[in-house]
């Protein structure tokens, strides 16, 4: 029944995780490869991000950029894929060298988006992008505009010079034919074309070449305004760039349209980027909505007589497209804290569902544990009678039967986990104790195997309201009843120590030296009980190690074994330990024990009360005078102490000091030294420092002249109202109370 229950709330715990981290999905996932970078890129590529939410839809836009690298750029459409995108938007570097990573995703009913290029692949979904042809034929019709009106040749024909990009990709081809098609119609015109890298350096490089070896040039028409600049320096540098008139295309705003402004382009072409067109394109192909398959943007001519127009207009839309760039990241943002709020609110309705589970859980374990009462009852009697009269020289079986039926005779603990107690350690003498041979017969007659496994059934139930009992008394009165470590290795010495200190303290337990001496560490309990002989650390290294720790150092500690002569009971007390206990022992002294320990502790911070009740501010001689007074205190607790106060004064005027930074002074955690201190002096580091600022204080108001302001600053308070308020707690009277006392 138990397992099946805690396999219900793993299912349903792991269920519930899985969809509380299934938060940051998007409906559409669009990816973007783009075959370089740039300003006219970038500019698109920001417009794409700003779409993300503009069409009513859940839409993510990842963007890659393959820095005019075709292996880089199939790698990066694969990886796309392999995120799985809905839908692939690609400006292809090449004509053929993608058609591989493109057919994969085909494979896969990814659709793809062509912008701005094309490649030799003609499965693709549709294309978006300026229409490259018409822009070759609009420069070529502003070109022959030129050589008609405002070139002066001196009777030879006007030249008009195009230097081409790479015809490899699909736009420099498109431009080169539009613009050869108008160029060729009019045999009044000298065209020619060389053929270029597409960039600024090289367009440079031709026409300081053409113009070093004489060659005449009317008109420069480049595939983009930044190779047209190029060009347009390189004559500049020859003093020739007035002769000449370079025509370009992109009209970006501080790039192409400046151009024109500032006189070094007679004409560019706004070759559109339209970045938000291109995901409306996209969600129209997920939803299945009616699209194009070629979507043509179109675009102007800029001229000088244009150009002002369209600047002021173009970086009006540049700006803002950076203000929704700047609103789509801060949305990301709010959707990440609702997507981590709704996860939170998915985990509160499972904590929820798991307490009732727990309630009606714990309700039927509280049923079993009435029925296996009414069991026990009747076996009681005679195991009970058995276990008194039986001995064994080995001392602790001999403790785990005597110390239990002590309990039992007396009424007190908990029958059912006494009683398994002294049948598992009368087992054990079984193999020394022939007569014990009999009894097990006769017991083995009374109780048959289904009764036995009925009542394993009931132990279990029992075992449960227990362990709750046990961790309601935590919850409830961790901070009232003293804490006892129980060390030992013998689970059934553990859990009869348990039994008998359960009512009246807070019990934690460790199974061996090592492990108790880490719980020690970090729970700090109010005293240890530990046996001496145990695998991994026994209680002697373990008693030395928790002595020499400065967190635990002060903790009384009460040894539990069967070594029983003068010699080991010396070399216990040499390790440290307050008591040496021999087994079998009596419970009553036992408990006798440990609330003396756990009194003597009192007297000593009662002490360090009383000294401190004094109104004259104690100083570090001075507690360690009341330190070497009282011998029972350890001399690491007496180093302790003084470390700590030494400390607390350091830094007694900050008024933003806290507790934590006290610790790291003197090498202990916040738990560690609120624990230590605690135990030691009975008060709390918080209220030794407030009482030992109010002493210092007035000692203050009684010696010097100071003000009431100067001296709560000093003494670490932030404000006069808040020092007053405390000092008139403390001593029942205001600061200028004092004052107007010591005028009399």
């Amino acid at each position: 029944m138990k397992t099946r229950i805690s396999n219900t709330l793993f299912i349903l715990l792991a269920t519930l995780v899985t969809l509380s981290g299934c938060t940051t999905n998007y409906k559409y996932k669009i990816g973007v490869s783009q075959c370089v970078g740039g300003a006219w890129r970038d500019k698109a590529n920001v417009e794409m991000l700003s779409a993300q939410h503009l069409y009513d839809n859940d839409v993510k836009v990842i963007i890659k950029n393959a820095d005019n690298n075709n292996e880089r750029q199939c790698l990066q459409i694969d990886s796309l894929v392999d995120e799985g995108v809905d839908l692939l938007v690609v400006s292809p570097n090449d004509y053929h060298a993608l058609n591989g990573s493109l057919q994969r995703a085909r494979e896969k009913n990814i659709p793809i988006v062509f912008f701005d290029r094309t490649t030799a692949l003609k499965d693709y979904t549709a294309y978006i992008g300026g229409d490259n042809v018409e822009a070759g034929r609009k420069m070529a019709e502003y070109a022959v505009l030129l050589c008609r009106d405002s070139v002066k040749t001196d009777g030879r024909r006007p030249i008009v010079l195009e230097m081409t990009g790479p015809l490899a990709i699909s736009p420099a081809a498109q431009r080169h034919a539009g613009f050869s098609e108008v160029i060729s119609k009019n045999p009044s015109i000298d065209y020619r074309h060389v053929p270029s890298q597409w960039s600024y350096d090289d367009c440079k490089r031709i026409m300081r070449e053409w113009l070093e070896n004489g060659k005449a040039v009317d008109v420069v028409f480049c595939h983009s305004d930044l190779a047209a600049v190029g060009a347009y320096e390189a004559a500049k540098e020859l003093h020739k760039e007035r002769e000449i008139r370079f025509l370009g295309i992109d009209g970006l705003p501080g790039e192409g349209l400046d151009a024109v402004q500032n006189g070094q382009l007679a004409a560019s072409y706004i070759y559109s980027t339209h970045g938000e067109e291109v995901i409306a394109l996209a969600l129209r192909i997920l939803e299945g909505k009616p699209f194009k398959r070629t979507n043509n943007l179109k675009s102007i001519v800029v001229t000088p007589q244009n150009v002002a127009d369209i600047a002021l207009s173009s970086h009006s839309l540049q700006k803002q497209n950076s203000y929704l760039a700047t609103i789509q990241t801060k949305l990301e943002t709010y959707l990440g804290f609702y997507h981590i709020q709704r996860a939170l609110l998915i985990v509160s309705l499972l904590v929820i569902l798991l307490l009732a589970v727990a309630v009606f859980t714990t309700w039927r374990a509280v049923r079993a544990t009435r029925r296996a009462n009414r069991r026990m009852r009747e076996l009681n009697d005679e195991q009970t009678r058995f276990f008194t009269n039986a001995s064994h020289q080995l001392r602790t079986p001999l403790t785990l039967i005597a110390g239990p039926v002590n309990q039992l005779a007396e009424g007190k603990g908990d029958r059912q986990q006494l009683v398994e107690i002294i049948k598992r350690n009368v087992e054990q003498l079984q193999r020394l104790v022939s007569d014990v041979l009999l009894f097990r017969r006769e017991n083995n007659a009374t109780v048959d195997d289904t009764t036995a496994t009925t009542d394993e059934q009931l132990l279990a139930s029992r075992k449960a309201v227990q362990e709750s009992r046990h961790d309601t008394l935590i919850n409830d009165n961790a901070e009232e009843l003293a804490t006892v470590l129980i060390v030992d290795d013998n689970a059934d010495m553990r859990a009869y120590l348990r039994t008998l200190l359960l009512d009246r303290y807070y019990v934690i337990e460790a199974a061996d030296g090592q492990s108790g001496l880490k719980l020690a560490v970090e729970s700090v309990p109010d005293i240890v009980v530990s046996d001496v002989m145990m695998p991994v650390m026994d209680g002697l290294t373990f008693c030395t190690r928790l002595k020499q720790h400065e967190a635990t150092s002060h903790i009384p500690v009460l040894l539990l074994t069967a070594r029983s002569s003068e010699q080991q009971y010396i070399e216990g007390l040499q390790t440290g330990a307050d008591i040496y206990m021999t087994k079998p022992f009596s419970a009553d002294l036992l408990l006798a024990n440990i609330a003396s320990l756990l009194a003597n502790r009192q007297k000593l911070r009662q002490l360090f009360k009383t000294q401190n009740t004094s109104s004259e501010l104690p100083t570090t001689s001075q507690h360690s005078t009341f330190n070497t007074q009282h011998s029972t205190s350890p001399s690491p607790d007496r180093r302790f102490l003084d470390t700590f106060l030494k400390a607390m004064e350091k830094h007694m005027s900050n008024t933003n000091l806290k507790i934590v930074d006290l610790g790291d002074e003197v090498g202990l955690s916040r738990v560690q030294l609120y624990r230590k201190v605690k135990a030691l002096t009975g008060m709390t580091p918080v209220e030794i420092l407030r009482e030992t600022r109010l002493k210092r204080a007035m000692q203050l108001l009684k010696t010097t002249d100071k003000t009431v302001s100067e001296i709560a600053n000093e003494v670490g308070f932030a404000t006069p109202g808040y020092f007053s308020s405390c000092f008139k707690k403390q001593y029942d009277k205001y600061p200028t109370d004092v004052r107007e006392e010591m005028k009399v």
